[in-house]
């Protein structure tokens, strides 16, 4: 299979499955490294480019799976404004405004760069945005060129959960850098997508031997962030 292959693989019908095929293999991954007691009074949740640019069929850039996951991340979204914890989106684009003398992304992908003034830009209509920061960024990194860090240590923040897109791309750049920069960082698995399972999960294997504890949105809701 062409690891750029886009699939719808998960769906309603196959999550439950699905998602306790994922935990066994990355299970295998944080074997042998120390379980992270997680704080729900210390962490943010990060919902990472959740826009009509990968949600939108009609967009070059759609994921199959991405509208699958909207539900989930509302879910999680809901659990910690219920317990009055920062929900924090990343919008990635570039502003109309700014002259970008040299694009490392447009010259990389061979295309033009998403910008703000575009409706695919905006945050898909289904996520509960309400009373959420949103910040802007322009590359995969949530940290690079924007407020994101002061906000976390302005909030006493020492775990950082990630949901969002695209799981090998910025979901995973931005897990690496917040781990560098002494967060601790959680993945829900079942509220990240790629254009296939191969990437996706190659991902969230990287991720959990080396800097991201895996977990479901089910285990976050219930409280079970060991298992």
């Amino acid at each position: 299979m062409s690891s750029l292959k886009k699939e719808i693989y998960l769906t309603k019908e196959n999550k439950f499955e699905k998602v306790e095929k994922w935990v066994k293999i990355l299970r295998e991954y944080r074997f042998n490294k120390k379980s992270i007691p997680f704080q729900l009074s210390k962490a943010a949740l990060l919902v990472i480019d959740m826009q009509n640019y990968f949600l939108d069929a009609s967009s070059h850039a759609y994921l199959p799976t991405g509208e699958l996951i909207i539900n989930s991340i509302n879910s999680v979204i809901s659990y910690f404004q219920a317990n009055n914890r920062p929900v924090i989106f990343t919008r990635y684009g570039i502003d109309d405004t700014i002259i970008v003398k040299s694009s490392k992304m447009k010259e990389w992908w061979g295309r033009n760069e998403l910008h703000f003034s575009d409706p695919l830009s905006e945050i898909h209509p289904l996520l509960k945005v309400n009373n959420s920061n949103i910040i802007k960024k322009s590359t995969y990194d949530s940290f690079i060129g924007t407020d994101l860090q002061d906000i976390l240590e302005n909030l006493n923040i020492e775990h950082i959960v990630i949901t969002g897109v695209i799981t090998q791309l910025c979901c995973e750049t931005t897990a690496r850098s917040a781990f560098c920069r002494d967060f601790f960082v959680w993945m829900v698995i079942d509220c990240i997508a790629s254009q296939n399972e191969e990437l996706h999960l190659s991902s969230l294997k990287a991720a959990t031997h080396g800097f991201a504890t895996p977990i479901t949105s089910d285990n976050i809701i219930k409280n079970k962030y060991n298992e």
